[in-house]
């Protein structure tokens, strides 16, 4: 069997620290690499979590860095995790959102958008910084809205 790649591995260990993290504030997991069946390439959700009533999709960005390491390197060592949340890669967390809402039926539910940067140091401790509601979506969180819509 093929070992995991070291980006996977890191990846891996940020979302389980996400995960206890989220855990600790008393919110429920609902789902984690919550993917829509069928065709959607590329379209995932790290974490939906439940925080009372609200629907809380997170994604998580981990980096890890160490003493022999450079900024800018191939791995993105150096460039913090919230740089690697994209326009492109909000569009399709968006994009996510909107099939998991529309195939567990829970249009009726308030949801935001929340980001979790982790920073792994050389010693494998993990410094974790919660960003609330990073993507404004105002009314179009409304099932009514077509704009909202997967289809």
């Amino acid at each position: 069997m093929k070992a995991k790649a070291r980006h996977l591995l890191l990846g891996s260990s940020g979302e389980e620290a996400a995960v206890r993290y989220l855990r600790s504030l008393g919110w429920r997991i609902l789902e984690r690499n919550w993917r829509p069946k069928g065709a959607r390439q590329g379209l995932e959700l790290d974490i939906v979590a439940g925080n009372g009533e609200e629907l809380v999709f997170v994604e998580v960005k981990t980096r890890s860095c160490g003493p022999a390491e450079q900024p800018g390197d191939s791995e993105g060592h150096g460039i913090p995790a919230y740089a690697a949340f994209t326009a492109q890669k909000q569009e399709r967390f968006v994009r996510a959102a909107r099939h998991y809402l529309a195939v567990e039926e829970v249009w009726s539910r308030p949801c935001r958008f929340d980001l979790i940067c982790i920073q792994q140091g050389p010693d494998g401790r993990m410094e974790l910084e919660h960003h609330d509601n990073v993507i404004e979506t105002g009314h179009i969180v409304d099932s009514g809205d077509t704009a909202w819509q997967p289809w």
